[in-house]
């Protein structure tokens, strides 16, 4: 399976260390320090609203992405049996992008700064489009690969932008 979630995932770990999920399935610690120095800092925050936008936004990023992980590891697993087992796992990796759109939702709804405002939109959106895209047990193996589109990878630069700031200190 491919890198997931190219957008807030990236843009999360790049800055938190958060675990991703590599080629093999498996979690991996991400090692990488600040965001790039071309990342412009937000010059206000707007009421205080940005910090704590994007302070939620890291940790639903980092709970959503070892959530999938495992998740998804299960479900292919799970799948493999065939029956009620597989039809389940659908079901919960479906669910579980479901939440995660609707938790960026939430945070897109109440966020002030409208560059971040749009940029969550977009993620929320992309995850609801994978979602719908895993019909059958099969769907469940290329699963990751339907969050790295580039509209989600500029999502997660418009969100490194309004958050970096934020998520090195």
């Amino acid at each position: 399976m491919i890198m997931l979630f190219a957008g807030v995932l990236a843009a999360v770990t790049a800055c938190s260390g958060t675990g991703t999920p590599s080629a093999s399935g498996s979690a991996t610690a991400s090692t990488s320090s600040a965001p790039s120095a071309s990342v412009a800092a937000t010059p206000t925050d707007l009421a205080g609203n940005t910090r704590a936008v994007c302070e939620r936004i890291r940790s639903i990023a980092a709970d959503g992405a070892a959530q999938f992980s495992r998740k998804l590891a299960d479900a292919v697993a799970a799948a493999q049996n065939g029956g009620a087992a597989a039809d389940s796992a659908v079901k919960e990796v479906k669910d579980l992008l479901s939440r995660w759109s609707a938790d960026l939702r939430s945070q897109a709804s109440g966020a002030l700064d409208p560059q971040l405002k749009a940029a969550l939109t977009t993620e929320a959106d992309a995850f609801d489009r994978a979602a719908a895209r895993i019909t059958e047990p099969k769907d469940l193996q290329t699963a990751g690969s339907l969050l790295t589109s580039s509209e989600v990878t500029q999502a997660g630069q418009s969100i490194q932008q309004a958050c970096g700031t934020y998520w090195t200190s």
